[in-house]
């Protein structure tokens, strides 16, 4: 059992004869009773104060929990953000490539086009320039001769242009014309 303020001061001691002073007692007990009240208050202060940190305590444990969920999840987030991120960007490098490898061959397909007008423009070319010359030679020809304004004959394929000969002579040409660039 514990003892109260009031205990002290309602104590009372009983007298002897060559006892103690029992003014200076009183006032040493009124000091005590003084000095014990302080410390009990003091004591309940101490554990309101307990009891408050304790709630704080608890609040402050709450929020780190609430903290270290909201963390993890953030890292859950974060992590399944990358795994998207690299899978949409596999994708796109994917698409990428095959829209390259598209246009490579559609280049390459543009490239053999084109060689193939090359070919026949030189050709035509070649055949316009071989049937100019065979018309040019014969009114040369003409020209150099005056049978041709004797005999009255003005037809071209009888003085020397066929047109086979010249296609024969344009084949020919363009094999060599080929092989000259392949060079």
């Amino acid at each position: 059992m514990r003892i109260t303020p009031m205990d002290i001061e309602q104590q009372e001691f009983s007298r002897s004869f060559r006892g103690y002073n029992e003014e200076e007692v009183d006032d040493f007990l009124d000091k005590i009773v003084k000095d014990y009240e302080e410390l009990i208050n003091e004591n309940v202060r101490l554990n309101e104060e307990i009891e408050k940190m304790k709630e704080r305590l608890k609040e402050f444990s709450e929020i780190e929990e609430t903290l270290r969920s909201a963390l993890l999840n953030a890292q859950k987030s974060a992590e399944e953000m990358k795994e998207k991120v690299k899978s949409e960007a596999k994708i796109i490098v994917e698409k990428a490539e095959m829209e390259a490898e598209m246009i490579k061959q559609r280049a390459s397909q543009r490239e053999d086009e084109v060689k193939n007008e090359i070919d026949n423009l030189r050709r035509y070319k070649f055949i316009f320039k071989e049937k100019f010359k065979s018309i040019l030679n014969l009114y040369l020809k003409m020209l150099e001769t005056e049978e041709f304004e004797e005999q009255g004959d003005y037809e071209s394929n009888k003085k020397g242009i066929d047109d086979e000969k010249i296609d024969k002579v344009a084949m020919e040409k363009d094999v060599v014309i080929e092989e000259t660039e392949n060079e």
